[in-house]
């Protein structure tokens, strides 16, 4: 698990450093600018959250990887990452969700996210993931020459707190743990329909996935188990959307930036 080195115990202090980005989606041309890894980690959001080291908080956490990222040279690589990017901004902004408010923790291949403290987890769950897989499927349907990217999802609501090294606690290390499992990788190797798959913890199952709000469908559900070092993370995975149909969007509010709310049957 990539951890981003921490000062000062505070999650998020900007450290400037260029990184080279893809400025187009030309193949074969990688024109280089310069960016600065705090314009995507933001300081603040996590800085009240865990200003001192061994204080505990409680949030949401959720990590995607692309699937097959060390297969691709380095130009396809840089471009899926600027994809990637684009693709996440696009699936929060449909979602109603403030990306600047996240702490992003970068890994090259994906991202590890701590989401606020007032952040609907059900919602997430439920619409953030639709969003997300809407967007993957538009840009691999627009961009054929380009790599498909498609996302390996985590998500975890647990404890955590700030280290030198980067997050510490139980919710990164569950989440990466569910996301780097060989089951996880196997389902979205042989799902062909859909550009994701999405693991939950046993925990998020069970107090956000079974309350059924937003939609959610326990039944799309299925239990998997990731043993690492003797250490066993239960969890729930889902291929496809993970809200019953009926419950789906009124209107799907694609392109508009729109959050439609579900219709909640009585």
């Amino acid at each position: 698990m990539m951890l981003a080195r921490m000062d000062e115990y505070t999650i998020g202090i900007p450290r400037t450093r260029p990184v080279p980005v893809p400025t187009t989606g030309v193949r074969g041309r990688l024109d280089l600018v310069e960016h600065s890894v705090d314009q995507q980690v933001p300081a603040e959001p996590l800085r009240s959250m865990t200003a001192q080291h061994g204080e505990l908080v409680y949030r949401l956490v959720v990590a995607v990887d692309i699937e097959n990222y060390s297969r691709l040279d380095t130009l396809d690589q840089a471009l899926a990452q600027t994809r990637l990017s684009e693709i996440l901004a696009l699936a929060a902004h449909r979602t109603g969700l403030d990306r600047d408010q996240w702490y992003r923790q970068l890994r090259g291949d994906g991202e590890l996210a701590v989401l606020p403290a007032d952040t609907d987890a059900a919602w997430v769950v439920a619409e953030f993931t639709e969003q997300l897989s809407e967007a993957l499927s538009e840009h691999i349907r627009t961009n054929p020459d380009e790599p498909a990217v498609r996302l390996r999802v985590a998500m975890h609501h647990g404890t955590l707190a700030a280290g030198h090294f980067g997050l510490a606690g139980n919710a990164p290390v569950v989440t990466c743990r569910l996301l780097d499992s060989k089951t996880v990788r196997k389902a979205l190797a042989e799902e062909t329909a859909s550009p994701l798959v999405l693991v939950i913890s046993e925990r998020l199952y069970e107090d956000v996935v079974a309350s059924r709000f937003h939609g959610l469908l326990p039944t799309r559900f299925r239990p998997t188990r990731v043993s690492v070092k003797g250490v066993a993370y239960p969890g729930f995975l889902c291929v496809g959307t993970p809200r019953a149909v009926e419950r789906a969007l009124e209107t799907s509010g694609v392109g508009t930036g729109t959050v439609h709310k579900i219709r909640e049957a009585g």
